[in-house]
């Protein structure tokens, strides 16, 4: 009786497995995704176009991956969430992409190898991994962003510089970014940041990052907003104001100076019983328009760096002209270096910048240390700047083949 009762459990609980498992399947089947990957070819020969094929085919199957991403998680939630995929997952190609066909191959025509395949998805696991990781701030090490902008009121009778509007629209983005969980820097740091110092960040990339970064700020938002009168009306004898504000922002890198992000909006008529009053809930409105549209941009930006190539500028002193051919040329053969670009190279600085794929982004400054052909030490290090020094490679040992 105690063996026919064990019988009936485990019958049950395979049972329960097996519907557990079709439920499983049928909420997250498998999806077919056609992507495209493509890779420049580096050198000549069979081996070249080979390892340019691998790469490119190995990048169709990130971007079916990525694809698949989109299958499952609404665009919406991917911004407010930041529920992005993470290289530590794109990575895991096998776990994915149960299997694929070539649809399209151009032999490496013209440098570069493109491949489209049509690939099978999984979904499941793929899903699991996704919403299991708070992807964006991860892996841009969680950056701190700094808010900057000038507010003022105009009126018709006393001018542009009526009244400075205070904080209202720097307020509003300031909120919107923190309900998102940005770190950001303390405005009370901020006290001493003068007129002269904000009024030419917005116009000079290369201010404003200095600027954030004084503050220990990876991005810095900077900004104007002007809150204009429209009209005056006086229905039932009552004074009312319509008003009208405009806020334009830039976010900018703040260790390379480089701009993510621009934007420009209006608030749209505003009607209040005060002047004052009207003319600071323009501010707010346009301050929130301003916050949703930089938080889409600049994790878009942090999207693509994540998902496809990131910008990495490289100053490297002791520079000669051996070590500037042979850095230049040792990167050029890392496997997920895209391309090189010399900047400028004077009195033994060399300045580069590299595109490179965000799979090795966060081991790029290890990487450069283990290059063969010239010795790099590392001097500083941001998300995307490396200070180092070039120094010639040490001679291998008599009767020992170097590496």
């Amino acid at each position: 009786m105690r063996n026919r009762a064990r019988r009936v459990v485990r019958r049950a609980g395979c049972l329960c497995a097996c519907a557990a498992l079709c439920a499983w399947a049928h909420a997250a089947p498998e999806k077919e995704m056609v992507a495209t990957g493509e890779a420049a070819v580096r050198g000549e020969g069979p081996d070249a176009m080979l390892r340019a094929k691998e790469e490119a085919t190995d990048r169709a199957q990130r971007r079916a991956i990525e694809q698949g991403v989109g299958a499952i998680v609404d665009s919406e939630t991917m911004v407010e969430n930041f529920q992005l995929i993470d290289d530590k997952v794109l990575s895991q190609v096998k776990g994915y992409v149960t299997g694929f066909e070539v649809v399209k191959d151009n032999n490496g025509e013209d440098g570069v190898y493109r491949v489209t395949i049509r690939a099978r998805v999984a979904l499941a696991q793929l899903e699991k991994d996704v919403r299991a990781l708070n992807i964006i701030r991860a892996k841009k090490k969680n950056p701190r962003v700094m808010v900057l902008i000038r507010e003022f009121f105009e009126d018709p009778v006393y001018g542009a510089d009526f009244q400075k509007g205070g904080a209202v629209a720097q307020t509003a983005v300031e909120k919107e970014l923190l309900r998102l969980d940005f770190p950001l820097v303390d405005r009370g740091q901020m006290d001493e940041v003068n007129e002269r110092d904000a009024q030419t960040a917005f116009s000079d990339p290369a201010r404003a990052a200095a600027l954030g970064k004084r503050f220990g700020a990876e991005v810095v938002i900077v900004g104007e907003a002007t809150s204009a009168q429209m009209d005056r009306s006086s229905p039932h004898g009552v004074a009312v104001y319509h008003c009208d504000a405009q806020v334009s922002a830039k976010a900018v890198k703040t260790d390379t100076a480089r701009i993510i992000a621009s934007e420009s909006v209006t608030s749209g008529r505003v009607v209040k019983g005060g002047r004052s009053t009207a003319a600071k809930e323009a501010l707010r409105v346009a301050g929130e328009k301003l916050a949703s549209a930089m938080r889409d941009r600049i994790v878009e930006s942090w999207r693509s760096e994540s998902f496809n190539t990131v910008s990495i500028q490289i100053i490297a002193s002791g520079a000669t002209n051996d070590r500037r051919r042979a850095l230049e040329k040792d990167l050029a053969a890392v496997r997920g270096v895209r391309a090189v670009s010399e900047r400028s190279w004077t009195n033994g600085v060399l300045e580069l910048d590299a595109e490179v794929d965000g799979a090795i982004w966060g081991d790029f400054d290890r990487l450069l240390e283990t290059l063969p052909g010239v010795a790099v030490t590392l001097k500083g290090k941001t998300p995307n700047r490396v200070e180092c020094s070039l120094g010639d490679k040490a001679a291998a040992p008599a009767g020992v083949k170097p590496e």
